[in-house]
């Protein structure tokens, strides 16, 4: 009940109501270290005298000490050296009678006047509208409500203009998103006001054009020089939507290999669309990302503003030897490969091992992950291959992570972001359930095509380029059931 009431002590009076007291002065605004004497009424008709009443600030009971009897129905409190509100509504200062009755209160904002707004800085995405964030102050805090207006208007004529979309671009922020005008200097300030003034920061002029961001280079991709083993090719698109605009452009990469946190950044890449990192570890997994910054947009001789980094794309470097290690196949014993990689998949495969059983394949697809599984077998005559246990993939959308122990590797982990509504079951050697998966996605960088096909499973290969090349990749033994119903594919016969 007291907590409602320090509520409805910080709401504007109704003068119309009776009050059993009354506070003055009522609702005072303050700087921070001032000192306030606050004198509290009663209303004669309570029978009430000053002796009667004591003070809480924010629920907590002031020292008698601090007190003083005005008369006989009115005591002062007197508070020194005020500190800053502890919330931007005020601090409760309330009157109580000596039952704990809540008699009447007042609203204390303590603070300081704000500081002129700085660091004001303005982008244009892809020429189609402004945002601008600046900084408060060197204080900061006021510990009142502080309003930020951001204002603009064209530099030689016209009105001045108040922006709106205060929430679009975080604190400290505004949002204009439509109607600039291009090859026409704006004026922009930002204008502070709280209880105990305003502050009005310096003017910043622009032009649209100077400040342009844009969005991360398009279809990133990230591939193998031929068996190289310490090269890979990135290949990249232009912005699509400055297509139609004359600009330049330069471009960053960033890359680093898979359990690293630290990026490599390549800046003289220019305004090329491609670019071969070197100097590599073979066999190892990258993660590369793309940024553009368009400048002379128009003749502009700013020198433009970055992108945000496209989405990681990885890939790994070929690795031509194998490791010797406790994971070589003993007598009796053979691996068997489920897949290889594929250069076709937006993702590809990694082997961590030759003949580890458990999980020793990962693949990766910006962020989707395909679940594989290889196994090590034991040649046996007569006898049917044991079932091979599997990791079940949660159907809809799920993010998180698994992890898999096995003798070659302390863990190996799978990150899984979105799934299909389709679920395969992967066949190995004719008709031997090997492990049931979930296909998470169906894109595909290449042509996806069907080698041969028979009743109940299915041989797939990824065809690399447009459809009809003649080169293709068969994954072998790599074999899907085709269930009842399925309807046929273009460019995949099931004979």
């Amino acid at each position: 009940m007291i907590t409602f009431l320090f509520l409805w002590l910080c709401l504007p009076r109704v003068e119309s109501l009776t009050y059993p007291a009354v506070i003055s002065p009522q609702d005072p605004t303050l700087v921070i270290g001032s000192s306030l004497i606050a004198a509290c009424s009663v209303n004669s008709d309570l029978h009430l005298k000053a002796e009667d009443l004591y003070w809480t600030l924010n629920g907590r009971r002031l020292p008698p000490e601090s007190y003083k009897v005005l008369n006989g129905t009115t005591l002062s409190v007197a508070l020194a050296n005020l500190n800053g509100s502890r919330q931007q509504s005020g601090d409760n200062l309330v009157c109580h009678s000596r039952d704990g009755s809540i008699l009447a209160g007042s609203c204390l904002y303590v603070g300081l006047p704000p500081e002129k707004p700085v660091n004001i800085t303005c982008w244009s995405k892809n020429m189609k509208d402004l945002t601008c964030k600046w900084a408060p102050g060197t204080e900061g805090e006021t510990y009142l409500h502080t309003n930020y207006t951001l204002k603009y208007k064209l530099r030689w004529y016209g009105r001045d203009n108040t922006c709106q979309e205060y929430r679009t671009a975080g604190q400290y922020s505004c949002h204009i998103p439509k109607d600039l005008a291009l090859f026409t200097p704006y004026e922009i300030w930002v204008e502070a006001s709280n209880r105990l003034g305003v502050a009005v920061s310096e003017v910043v002029m622009l032009d649209i054009l100077d400040v342009v961001t844009t969005d991360p280079p398009a279809d990133v991709t990230v591939s193998r020089v031929g068996d190289l083993e310490d090269q890979l090719s990135v290949r990249w698109s232009s912005p699509p939507a400055l297509k139609d605009f004359l600009f330049q452009a330069k471009y960053q990469i960033q890359y680093r290999v898979e359990d690293s946190s630290e990026w490599k950044v390549v800046d003289d890449v220019g305004n090329q669309t491609s670019c071969r990192l070197a100097g590599l570890r073979p066999g190892t997994v990258y993660f590369v990302q793309v940024r553009c910054n368009p400048f002379g947009i128009y003749g502009s001789k700013k020198a433009g503003i970055w992108s945000d980094w496209s989405n990681p794309t990885a890939a790994s470097t070929p690795r031509s030897d194998r490791l010797p290690g406790v994971c070589d196949p003993k007598s009796g014993e053979h691996n068997t490969t489920l897949r290889r990689e594929l250069k076709q998949f937006f993702g590809w495969v990694k082997k961590h091992a030759y003949g580890c059983s458990n999980l020793s394949i990962k693949l990766y697809d910006q962020w989707r992950v395909w679940l594989q599984k290889s196994h090590k077998t034991r040649n046996q005559v007569g006898k049917d291959p044991s079932p091979i246990p599997y990791i079940s993939v949660p159907r809809g959308r799920w993010a998180g992570s698994l992890g898999v122990t096995s003798p070659c590797e302390e863990e190996q982990s799978l990150q899984i972001h979105k799934a299909a509504s389709t679920r395969w079951l992967l066949l190995l050697h004719g008709q031997i359930p090997l492990a049931p998966w979930e296909l998470l996605s169906m894109a595909l960088k290449g042509h996806l095509t069907c080698c041969s096909a028979s009743p109940g499973d299915l041989e797939m290969g990824a065809q690399a380029g447009a459809p009809g090349s003649r080169h293709s990749e068969v994954v072998r033994p790599l074999h899907f059931p085709v269930a009842q119903g399925l309807k046929r594919r273009q460019g995949c016969p099931l004979d």
